[in-house]
């Protein structure tokens, strides 16, 4: 650059640019292009000031659609054609049932509770009391033969004889020979307590059967009015007789029913 600086020159005229100066100034030109070139490389890139971060509180759970940043709008594409869409057969509604409750069941009847049986006690048995013969001789009309249950059967005894003449009785109901039963005692009536004495009238037969019962005393029971007539009515008799010959005659049977203790 020395060589190329401009001396002054006196007392001569020269041209003021030649073709040295020129080439002087584009290599100055040069030198100075290349060193400003070389000074912007060495400097240091600018510094890009940061983005501020922006931060929202949210509850737990909630969406993060609006944070997203916009997503850049795509170019509307050519529409398809529509397609048939097919509308699927309709399904039929299912038919609910209505459901029916079933009564509840009714609750069996309690049985009624049994009764207390009662002890049974030995069935009493009516006993009849021993003949007793009329004081006079008995006739179809006027026999009477009274009987009673107070106790063991005892044998008859004779008729006394009076102006009718030997030979003649009443009729007999208590012998041994002749096994007649005593009145069983009702159940119901020993159930219920009831106790009686039946008098009796008999109409016997001349073979020793009773042709007619009547009740000429009630107990108070029907029901032992009637089995002491039921069980009489079978016993077998020992016929009246009348000068040794059997004839028929009413009597007297009498039964008592008495609850033993």
């Amino acid at each position: 650059m020395d060589a190329c600086a401009m001396r002054p020159t006196f007392g001569r005229d020269k041209p003021a640019f030649g073709p040295v100066h020129l080439a002087c100034l584009a290599v100055a030109l040069a030198l100075h292009l290349a060193l400003l070139w070389l000074m912007q490389g060495s400097r240091p890139a600018p510094v890009t000031p940061p983005e501020p971060i922006t931060l929202s509180a949210r509850r737990a759970g909630e969406s993060d659609k609006d944070d997203a940043p916009a997503k850049p709008a795509t170019p509307a594409a050519t529409p398809a054609p529509p397609r048939e869409v097919k509308k699927p057969a309709p399904v039929p509604p299912k038919v609910v049932k209505p459901v029916v409750k079933k009564p509840a069941p009714k609750p069996a009847p309690t049985p009624p509770k049994p009764k207390p049986v009662p002890m049974t006690k030995p069935a009493p048995v009516a006993k009849a009391e021993p003949v007793v013969a009329p004081s006079a001789p008995a006739t179809p009309q006027t026999a009477a033969n009274t009987q009673s249950a107070s106790g063991s059967s005892a044998p008859p005894t004779k008729s006394r004889q009076t102006g009718a003449g030997a030979g003649s009785s009443a009729p007999i109901a208590r012998d041994a020979r002749l096994n007649n039963p005593e009145p069983p005692y009702p159940p119901e009536s020993r159930r219920r307590g009831e106790e009686g004495r039946v008098v009796l009238k008999v109409r016997v037969s001349k073979e020793g059967t009773a042709e007619s019962v009547d009740v000429e005393q009630s107990s108070g029971h029907r029901r032992l009015d009637m089995v002491a007539c039921k069980t009489v009515s079978r016993w077998r008799f020992i016929p009246a007789k009348q000068n040794n010959t059997a004839v028929p005659a009413w009597t007297g049977v009498t039964i008592i029913f008495k609850l033993g203790n």
